[in-house]
Order: structure tokens, then C-alpha cells, then sequence
């Protein structure tokens, strides 16, 4: 009988050598975590590295994160959404992220396949890339919250504006609209919105939001997913390493910001939050864009960043409403209705 744990590490250690060429064996390969919908897992592998050519070198443990995605048939909308953004991420890893080591892991290989006849479509895809520096976040609170909007931050600087943003699109084989809950690949939560209240003023108004946020002038590429499970704090604690790169694509900045501040921060004052803290959030996420080198002519005004992340907060309460409402929302029903009454006072 053939021993599948060998034959499982006998298949790692291929891709491992891509990644790295002085590995010589895969001792250990276990999974740590699995994906949304059964379309993968992700892996620790670790490696024995030889240190030296020679007769005299010795030999070292390294260890490699492979995530395994093996999209089957997917025909659902939502399916095909998750599919497409293993892509974006194969793409991130295999052409972005080296230029990002500071606030993300190392891509070291990225392979992909695809087998297609008349009763299937099954599309496998491996990212090896380099470990977290550190234990994912459970939460984002305190020093944390600021090491998070500087890495966001960092993200951001790197794409910001129409040319370059455009160019990680059309060259980069990043996503045409970034996030998980644009709506465009959202139909089904939005025919879920009431016709009255508030969610029936949301859905009335969700193309208008929706077109407010394509045509802002702030664009750059988003992370799309800003929980505390997809970061580690950096070796440098002022920062985060940020993962999970699936809905990396170009949007307006604020969209990242409502998602961390609603889905990913804890916080538990409203009116503090409101009153100030999230001024200053905005005020150093602004900082750190010019630091990182966007001028100064070309940095988001805090006013007009204020209002953008307003557009943004109903861009995702109204996919919320119509899937479910989570995160820091205590605050979000109050400010979504004054931007809406805004909005209809503007039409």
C-alpha cells in the first residue's frame, strides 16, 4: 500500500524547490487551515535547506505556507466570485508582492493548472509564499489600530492614482473592482433589501453610491478584506503584515476604510469613535499616504476623505442589510440615513 503522507511530501517538495532550489527534502506537511466553499486548504510545509555546496555544508529547517486551491465547476455566482479571486491572489503573489515585503509575506512560487472537458472545469492553483512574522490578530484594538491604518496605508501609496491603480488592473491581473461586496457581484443581497425604511432607500440609491465610489478621485488598489484574521503584527510593531490578498483590486481608498473600521477595529465607544478617534485614524492614515510618497497636491484633503469614507460606509451597510449585519455597526444605521438624506438633498 503506498503511504499517501509520503507521497504527499514527495509532491511538495516540486513546488518547494521552485521556491527555493537549495531544499532538499519536505519532512512535514500539515494542513492549518481550510477555504471558504471546499475549494482548498492552507498548508505549513516544513523543509530541510542545505547551507553550502560542499561536503562540509549542514543543513537548516525552513518552513513554507503553500495554499492549495482547487476551484471544481463553479457554476453559482458566488462560486465564480471566490474562484476569480484566487486568481487576483495568484497574481498579487506572483507579481506584486515583492515589490510589498515591508506590510506582506514573500511570493516564492505560484503555479497554476487548468483541466477542462465537457462535464468539468477544475482549476488548481498553488501560492507557496514565506510565513507570517507573527500569530494572526484576534483583534485590532489600541497601538494595534494604528499599525493597521500605516500598512493599509502602505498599500494604498503604493497604487494610488488613476495611472497606476489602472495599470495593477489591465497589467497586474489585479481585480477591475476590489472587495468582496461591490455591487455588481452582489444582486442577490441587493434584491434581498426591503422596499421600505432605510433599506428601501439603499436600494434606491445603490447605483448612485455605487458610481460616487467608481468615479472618486481617491482610487488606488484595496486589500478587500481587512479582519483581524487576515494580519500579524510585523517585526517592526508600528506596522502589520497583511494576507489573504483574494480581493485586491481598484476601488476607492475609503472602501478599505469603512471595512476595517466597521469589520476588522474593536471598538466599543460610538460616540468617541465619532467625536474624534475616527478623525484621527483619518488624519494618520493621511500621513502615512505622504510619507510613502504620494505629494502633496495628490493626498486626500481630510474633508473630502470624511466624505468618501460616508459613501463607503453605505456602499457596505447596504450589502450588510441584504446579508447580514456584523462588526462595529452600533454606529452605522444613524450616519447611513444623514448621508442618504444628504444625498436626496443634493438630487
Amino acid at each position: 500500500k503506498v503511504d499517501s503522507t509520503i507521497m504527499r511530501a514527495t509532491e511538495a517538495l516540486v513546488l518547494a524547490q521552485q521556491a527555493n532550489s537549495n531544499i532538499s527534502a519536505v519532512t512535514s506537511v500539515r494542513s492549518i487551515a481550510r477555504l471558504w466553499g471546499g475549494m482548498g486548504c492552507i498548508e505549513r510545509w516544513t523543509c530541510q535547506q542545505n547551507n553550502g555546496d560542499n561536503a562540509s555544508s549542514t543543513t537548516s529547517e525552513v518552513t513554507l505556507i503553500a495554499k492549495q486551491i482547487n476551484c471544481r465547476n463553479p457554476t453559482s455566482f458566488g462560486d465564480r466570485r471566490k474562484a476569480s479571486s484566487y486568481d487576483v491572489e495568484a497574481n498579487f503573489y506572483a507579481r506584486h508582492a515583492l515589490l510589498l515585503t515591508d506590510i506582506c509575506c514573500q511570493g516564492l512560487h505560484v503555479e497554476k493548472s487548468s483541466l477542462s472537458s465537457e462535464q468539468t472545469k477544475d482549476c488548481r492553483i498553488t501560492i507557496i509564499m514565506s510565513p507570517l512574522p507573527n500569530p494572526t490578530l484576534y483583534n485590532i484594538s489600541g497601538p494595534t489600530s494604528d499599525a493597521a491604518l500605516r500598512s493599509v496605508a502602505r498599500l494604498h501609496a503604493h497604487y494610488w492614482g488613476e495611472e497606476r491603480s489602472s495599470k495593477a488592473v489591465t497589467e497586474g491581473g489585479l481585480a477591475p473592482q476590489g472587495t468582496y461586496w461591490y455591487l455588481d457581484t452582489r444582486p442577490d443581497e441587493h434584491d434581498n433589501l426591503s422596499p421600505r425604511g432605510l433599506e428601501g432607500q439603499l436600494k434606491q440609491k445603490a447605483h448612485v453610491l455605487d458610481q460616487k465610489l467608481k468615479q472618486h478621485a481617491y482610487q488606488t488598489i484595496v486589500h478587500g478584506d481587512l479582519k483581524a484574521c487576515n494580519m500579524s503584527l510585523a517585526n517592526d510593531p508600528r506596522y502589520v503584515t497583511l494576507v489573504d490578498f483574494q480581493y485586491a483590486g481598484r476601488s476607492c481608498c475609503a472602501k478599505d476604510l469603512a471595512y476595517l473600521f466597521v469589520c476588522g477595529m474593536d471598538i466599543e465607544d460610538e460616540a468617541t469613535f465619532e467625536q474624534g478617534q475616527e478623525r484621527a485614524y483619518l488624519q494618520l492614515y493621511i500621513a502615512e499616504l505622504q510619507a510613502r510618497g504620494v505629494a502633496d497636491h495628490e493626498a486626500p484633503n481630510l474633508e473630502e476623505l470624511g466624505k468618501a469614507l460616508d459613501l463607503a460606509y453605505c456602499d457596505l451597510y447596504r450589502w450588510m442589510c441584504g446579508w447580514g449585519i456584523w462588526g462595529n455597526s452600533f454606529f452605522l444605521e444613524a450616519r447611513v440615513q444623514r448621508v442618504l438624506d444628504s444625498i436626496t438633498t443634493e438630487d
